[in-house]
């Protein structure tokens, strides 16, 4: 593993170690040890010590709990930000795993993918000029923004989960870029327009939340909003 990644998983689990200490039923920190024990490069006693009680302990929904306290956000964020610095290579698919699997979690009775306005981000949800409508359900409808021409985004779902659309115009380099995807059946089918990007097509896997979740975010970036 390369030293960048080690010094911030070494750090990270100190500061989960430490906020254990002082709050031995931090449900954020306890869910934590068990990525970190995964990747720690130091197979740190104390953490196993956690990780094991919180194995033994955790209850059955733990992982709706979890991602209700929004555990997957901060995994996908940790491993997205290694990924565009290109370190810790081993321990980002890891991560993103892990976080995966907490996104998806549904409380019983819930349809597995189901979004609802708990995971829609507040910052969206408070903005005038954003749009955000749910189905009869309680599953999210649309979330849409127009900023200006160059800068504005849409996201809709099927009143199904597992289906949906995204359309994203943003000013990239000076220059207008527009992509736009489908998503079914698992994949994301994707068309990008620049002024050096025909319509290039391209199809890739991904899991239903990761998606919605990474379409919220970049919604709320060409909107600038923080």
């Amino acid at each position: 593993m390369d030293p960048e990644a080690t010094k911030q998983l070494r750090e990270t689990r100190e500061t989960v170690l430490e906020t254990l200490r002082d709050h031995p039923d931090e449900l954020l920190a306890l869910v934590l040890t068990e990525p970190l024990a995964k990747v720690d490069p130091d197979h740190d006693a104390r953490l196993l010590a956690q990780r094991d009680r919180f194995r033994r302990t955790r209850p059955g929904d733990w992982q709706v709990r979890a991602q209700q306290s929004g555990v997957h956000r901060l995994l996908f964020h940790i491993a997205h930000g290694w990924a565009e610095a290109g370190i810790g290579r081993e321990v980002v698919p890891v991560l993103e795993r892990f976080a995966t699997e907490i996104s998806e979690a549904r409380p019983a009775g819930v349809p597995r993918g189901h979004i609802d306005r708990s995971m829609i981000p507040e910052a969206l949800l408070e903005d005038p000029r954003v749009r955000v409508a749910f189905h009869p359900s309680g599953h999210l409808s649309e979330v849409k923004v127009r900023v200006d021409a160059l800068h504005e985004g849409s996201l809709s779902l099927s009143e199904l989960p597992g289906r949906g659309s995204f359309h994203l115009v943003e000013k990239l380099g000076g220059y207008g870029t527009a992509i736009s995807e489908r998503y079914a059946n698992g994949r994301v089918h994707s068309t990008f327009n620049s002024p050096w990007h025909d319509g290039e097509e391209s199809s890739y896997a991904a899991p239903w939340t990761k998606w919605i979740l990474g379409n919220l975010d970049d919604i709320a970036r060409v909107a600038g909003i923080r």
